[in-house]
């Protein structure tokens, strides 16, 4: 017998079929419960998350289907998004009829909750399950980006970076002033943790989150799906940087610094450092995120700093691969409202590779 099982009805039963699920597919932390949480937690303390629609498709065969369906509201507008952007997209058991009726299911969702748009991302992690942009088979325009993956196969991780990184990476390690160290499961400190929030705090000007996901993250270190590397020198630690993994796979996940000391390298040996922390994992690339992709494209209008974020990225060893992107709309007045947005922020000058 076929079966749904909606998060808001029944949470206990949704996370067990959604870990299960997790576990037999060695799904990538971006759907990890706790990730999912992280985003609940963001998207309501920004006062965006309208209603939890996230269900589970359990088939007579006991294929299931997981997703995760936030509805937002702002200004008065309906949408399946994540703090205005695109959701991760639903996870699935190999079987075209339990794809289809997920999809008819969330349709059928959207129009009795007068969605205006949903806006999916399909994890470029899972790219070997997904390996093209299946949304655009149920009425989603593409909007996809390239995202760049550090690639950690190199025997040696060092010359395989940017010649410039390379010479700023030896002359960090080879100063006795600086120190490069790492908590992980094996030495969860919460001291070192809540050092990593205040700058977070400090170097964003003011509190940008809920603290609840600075504990969700710091749970997540402890149940082994996370690492924090930090950054001393002299006698302070000035930066961090927070990475996940589940899998086999990894993705860097928060940043933060101080920015009385900005003007020293202070990412290059922490980037470097997991790099050779998850090479040692047996864990071969490392999904970066966005910002990375090299220019502006239909919902997604980086600013200067993004494109330098970007930029710096893509110093390290690896390669661009596809962060596959949908929209479907359900409002043509959103539809015209997107593409105006586009037709006012789109910079041809940016649409260039650095």
């Amino acid at each position: 017998m076929e079966k749904v099982i909606f998060k808001e009805q029944n949470e206990e039963i949704f996370w067990k079929y959604w870990g299960v699920y997790l576990a037999k597919n060695e799904v990538s932390p971006k759907y990890l419960e706790s990730t999912i949480k992280y985003l609940l937690a963001i998207s309501g303390g920004n006062s965006f998350l309208y209603k939890d629609k996230s269900f589970i498709y359990l088939q007579e065969d006991g294929k299931v289907s997981c997703v995760f369906l936030p509805i937002e509201k702002k200004n008065g507008e309906c949408s399946v998004t994540f703090n205005g952007d695109f959701a991760p997209a639903p996870i699935f058991d190999s079987d075209k009829k339990l794809e289809r009726k997920t999809f008819a299911l969330i349709d059928q969702l959207a129009s009795e909750n007068n969605v205006s748009k949903i806006m999916f991302s399909v994890d470029p992690l899972e790219s070997v399950r997904y390996p093209f942009n299946y949304l655009q088979k149920y009425g989603y325009l593409d909007a996809s980006l390239l995202v760049y993956f550090i690639d950690t196969r190199p025997q040696n991780l060092l010359k395989a970076c940017r010649d410039r990184f390379q010479r700023t990476i030896k002359s960090v390690l080879k100063n006795n002033d600086f120190s490069v160290f790492y908590t992980d499961k094996n030495n969860p400190d919460r001291k070192l943790h809540r050092e990593y929030e205040t700058l977070h705090h400090k170097c964003s000007g003011r509190i940008t989150r809920p603290q609840e996901t600075f504990d969700i993250q710091y749970e997540e270190l402890k149940n082994g799906n996370a690492v924090l590397f930090g950054l001393k020198y002299k006698d302070k630690n000035v930066a961090y940087l927070y990475c996940k993994h589940n899998g086999g796979k990894a993705l860097t996940a928060s940043a933060a610094d101080d920015p009385d000391y900005d003007r020293l390298p202070l990412y290059h040996p922490l980037m470097y450092s997991a790099m050779e922390y998850y090479k040692k994992k047996g864990v071969d690339l490392i999904d970066t995120g966005q910002p990375s992709a090299p220019s502006a494209q239909f919902l997604y209008y980086p600013d200067e700093k993004q494109f330098n974020i970007g930029h710096f990225k893509h110093g390290f060893s690896g390669d661009f691969m596809q962060n596959f992107r949908g929209i479907k709309y359900f409002s043509e007045k959103q539809f015209k409202q997107d593409l105006d947005y586009f037709r006012t922020n789109i910079r041809i000058s940016q649409n260039t590779t650095k």
